[in-house]
């Protein structure tokens, strides 16, 4: 009795190291934070890289603010941006404050060419069925591209709504009000186009 008391108690324990071996590999925000606490950097800034990749907007705002300073890793100014401006769009508020920074040192060409990459890494996650990219889209073209796109806004706003976005619905129906009856037909269509091909 006394070995199978012994033998259970050590397949808990190699069972719950395993756990958290599996937790400490598994990227987060957190972990991230202990990394850096620990002077883990290489290791932290990777697990940046597949939090920001995955849409993370917390990630990617700490991901920019260090693509930034340049303390842990080379200053790199386009991507710092892309990373706040994802963020932003996201719902991160306070990552205005270092895209207005970064506005002393790109041109406006270079943060075209960065909403335009934006754009395309966000249309891929929406194909994801990543639900916060459809908004995010929505939101650059509301307000992030001149001149605003209202079209092409109410057609993510739409999509957004369609796939369960309750907050979108105010969104969407205040875009509407801008459109002429064709831009809103061609948007609706549009968007039945790409609501069929996020769900097949």
């Amino acid at each position: 009795m006394k070995k199978l008391i012994k033998t259970i108690t050590i397949c808990i324990y190699l069972f719950s190291s395993s756990l958290c071996l599996a937790d400490e590999k598994k990227p987060d925000i957190q972990v991230v934070y202990k990394l850096l606490q620990e002077k883990k950097f290489e290791q932290a800034i990777n697990n940046l890289k597949i939090l920001s990749q995955k849409n993370d907007i917390n990630a990617q705002l700490l991901y920019s603010k260090i693509l930034y300073s340049g303390d842990i890793t080379p200053q790199n100014f386009e991507k710092s941006y892309f990373w706040a401006f994802s963020s932003l769009v996201g719902g991160l508020k306070k990552s205005s404050k270092i895209l207005e920074e970064l506005n002393n040192y790109l041109s406006k060409k270079q943060i075209e060419k960065i909403t335009k990459t934006l754009m395309e890494f966000l249309e891929k996650k929406a194909f994801e069925k990543d639900k916060r990219a459809i908004i995010q889209i929505a939101k650059i073209y509301e307000n992030f591209v001149e001149p605003p796109d209202m079209k092409s806004a109410y057609t993510w706003y739409n999509l957004a709504v369609a796939q369960g976005i309750k907050t979108a619905k105010s969104k969407r129906d205040e875009v509407l009000d801008n459109l002429e009856e064709k831009d809103l037909l061609e948007a609706q269509n549009l968007s039945i186009k790409l609501f069929k091909q996020i769900n097949k």
